[in-house]
């Protein structure tokens, strides 16, 4: 799909209250089209480059690399202090909430193993981590401050340090009532 596509989608995700949240996403999608221009073309785009790392990194605390592939419709709730490794997959129709790590993690040599694939329609929690090699299955929901080490499930909902189901999918559809 068109990148410019995603830009307009994005905007639409991200409620009129929150410009933070619609302007990241714009910077974000324009960054990675610069990304995929041809090699003589890019060169003109790194001053732009440039002020995408100053402003949404360092300035508005919020590290989204323009390598990093996301599907459309991402929401940014409150996106201070969220880091989102760049080999990180999240899908369409997503929300990330404030103080949130998605990332891999190292080990004692410094070797890192890969960072997680987030499917479909699925909510992140404020302050959550997300670390290594690991699936989040669609519509799963991430509660507030969890801790995330081992794969989620298609529509689990987890929480916790570390996390573990809460709901597994389809549970709420078989309570009688």
């Amino acid at each position: 799909m068109n990148m410019l596509a995603y830009v307009f989608q994005d905007w639409g995700a991200n409620p009129r209250n929150n410009p933070k949240g619609r302007l990241v996403l714009a910077s974000f999608r324009l960054a990675q089209l610069v990304r995929r221009w041809p090699m003589p073309l890019r060169a003109l785009g790194v001053p732009y480059l440039v002020v995408y790392r100053v402003g949404v990194e360092w300035i508005l605390g919020i590290e989204l690399r323009w390598k990093t592939r996301i599907g459309p419709n991402l929401r940014l709730d409150h996106g201070q202090g969220l880091v989102v490794h760049d080999h990180t997959v999240i899908g369409t129709n997503c929300v990330l909430r404030h103080s949130t790590t998605i990332g891999n993690k190292g080990d004692r040599v410094g070797d890192t193993d890969d960072a997680p694939r987030i499917g479909n329609y699925v909510d992140i929690g404020a302050h959550s981590i997300i670390i290594g090699n690991i699936s989040i299955g669609d519509h799963a929901i991430i509660g507030a401050g969890s801790v995330v080490l081992k794969d989620v499930p298609a529509g689990a909902v987890v929480a916790g340090n570390p996390a573990r189901i809460l709901q597994p999918k389809g549970e709420d559809e078989n309570r009688s009532g």
